[in-house]
């Protein structure tokens, strides 16, 4: 308890002073009251230390218990706040990923395969696949179309990009050839497309950019505006 430290201080001072104006007559008595003081002093000495330690143990515990009232709270709410953060950031780059790929581009996996078996019977030929620069969606159409022509064992360039065919806006791939577009790989490709209902539309290449008649260029244009589309439509 803690008067305990007190409590023998007071025992031990009141038989000092006894032993010291009366002290025992005979030996045995004054060793035995002098073992009874010893006592009395041992036991205040263990019962102050232990009550210091006591006493700091609590100290330490209230001072824990303050640094966590005043400083955890604030700790846990801005990891909170910095957890809340980052799932917002990673729901709008979601959102702003399905607005990209919304609409996009794509022939299917069934497809592609076919597409890439009917080319390969017609041997090997060289085609440029190209599409309009800073337009990721436009290079992933063109990407595909590149890896079913290298599927097919053809000699496929590309994806590259370049502004020469200008701001085309199609969903279409959009066929340049040199000569007048009556080489044998355009016709094999417009077989193609229309056998697997693959949009496309022929285009008359600008003065220079197609360097022969065996050469056929691919190019992807950006996705025309939602509003041209419907129009479309």
């Amino acid at each position: 308890m803690a008067w305990s430290p007190t409590l023998f201080v007071i025992l031990l001072t009141t038989a000092a002073l006894a032993e010291a104006g009366s002290p025992p007559a005979t030996s045995a008595l004054r060793r035995l009251w002098m073992s009874g003081i010893f006592l009395l002093g041992l036991l205040a000495l263990v019962s102050l230390v232990v009550g210091e330690r006591r006493t700091a143990q609590l100290i330490a515990d209230a001072r824990r218990a303050a640094a966590l009232a005043a400083g955890s709270s604030p700790d846990h709410s801005e990891a909170n706040t910095a957890e809340l953060a980052s799932q917002v950031g990673i729901l709008k780059n979601r959102v702003r990923e399905l607005e990209a790929n919304a609409g996009a581009r794509l022939i299917s996996a069934a497809a592609a395969a076919k597409f890439s078996e009917y080319l390969r019977q017609f041997g090997v030929h060289p085609v440029i696949v190209s599409c309009i620069p800073d337009d990721i969606e436009a290079y992933n159409y063109a990407n595909q179309i590149v890896n079913i022509f290298r599927a097919a064992n053809w000699d496929a360039r590309g994806p590259e990009m370049t502004k020469i065919f200008g701001d085309i806006r199609a969903m279409g791939i959009n066929i340049y050839g040199g000569g007048d577009n009556n080489s044998e790989i355009v016709k094999i490709l417009l077989d193609g497309f229309t056998k697997f209902n693959i949009p496309y539309h022929i285009r008359v290449a600008p003065s220079g950019p197609i360097p022969d008649s065996e050469t056929v260029e691919l190019f992807i244009g950006a996705r025309p505006s939602e509003s041209a589309r419907a129009s479309s439509d």
